[in-house]
């Protein structure tokens, strides 16, 4: 049988996250009776049919309701309010821009899904210091650690460790980023799917502001993500455990983005197939 490995962080609260708005929930016990208020007092219903339902409420409420379902209980559910950024996701070219080589740029609903599930190689870059660059020469040193060649269309997936600082503030302004020539140099390659274990694929927010404040130099923001309109490439951030992975590449990628029609971004749940 083959092992399993999850490669994706979770969504969950966390109040550093610009991300998460909330959960509602609804547990067992009051699930039970809010469907049957739910079928009495629709919410967008006619005011006389408000009425018909508060007279079938009740003729109708010493058997409609919790105590109807085995144990007094019903299914529970939730209701979340998180951006599609939240938890480990799947950036597709809208979210980078409107136009990817001059023509629409594909929505998160549109990518290959043969691009989601191919052949995996991690290159460790966990000696990185924190807040630092990400290099064409760091990615070439990974590879030749790997003793490894890459493929077209390989997924390649970039480990800094920085998964292991969450839930810390630090995760969201310590990691390292990719730079603009090392994503290119990726894509050039071939390379369709790019997957990184920290907040986001560039360096750290409040690194680029500082940066673009100094120099009023607009390619200090967002460069990898804005490359995404000049080359067709697709990234996953907030992975995680890529330092579970047994072995540099020898292993399956499968990572499929819900179909949000439409938007930019998606969850995904990301799994190396060892």
């Amino acid at each position: 049988m083959p092992q399993i490995i999850d490669l994706s962080l979770p969504i969950e609260p966390h109040p550093r996250d610009p991300n998460f708005g909330g959960i509602r929930t609804t547990d067992h016990t009051t699930g039970g009776d809010q469907i049957w208020r739910a079928l009495f007092f629709p919410k967008k219903a006619s005011l006389r049919k408000r009425l018909n339902g508060f007279r079938r409420y009740l003729r109708l409420r010493h058997k409609a309701n919790r105590h109807s379902f085995p144990d007094g209980k019903f299914l529970s559910n939730e209701v979340y309010t998180v951006s599609v950024h939240c938890g480990a996701h799947f950036d597709a070219p809208y979210h980078f821009g409107p136009e990817c080589e001059g023509k629409p740029a594909r929505r998160i609903h549109e990518v290959p899904l043969e691009y989601c599930f191919g052949h995996g190689v991690v290159l460790d870059l966990s000696h990185k210091d924190p807040r630092s660059a990400i290099t064409v020469a760091d990615l070439q040193e990974a590879l030749v650690r790997a003793n490894y060649e890459l493929q077209p269309k390989d997924i390649v997936l970039i480990r800094t460790d920085s998964d292991k600082l969450w839930p810390q503030p630090e995760y969201f302004s310590a990691h390292p980023g990719m730079t603009l020539e090392a994503t290119r140099w990726l894509v050039e390659r071939g390379i369709k799917v790019i997957g990184i274990d920290t907040n986001g694929f560039d360096l750290p927010f409040m690194e680029m502001v500082q940066s673009y404040l100094a120099t009023e130099d607009s390619e200090k923001l967002w460069p990898t993500h804005m490359y995404g309109r000049e080359r067709e490439y697709f990234h996953m951030e907030r992975l995680a455990n890529l330092h579970l992975l047994p072995k540099s590449h020898g292993f399956q990628v499968a990572c499929f983005p819900i179909a949000l029609r439409d938007a930019g971004a998606s969850w995904v749940r990301a799994v190396a197939i060892v």
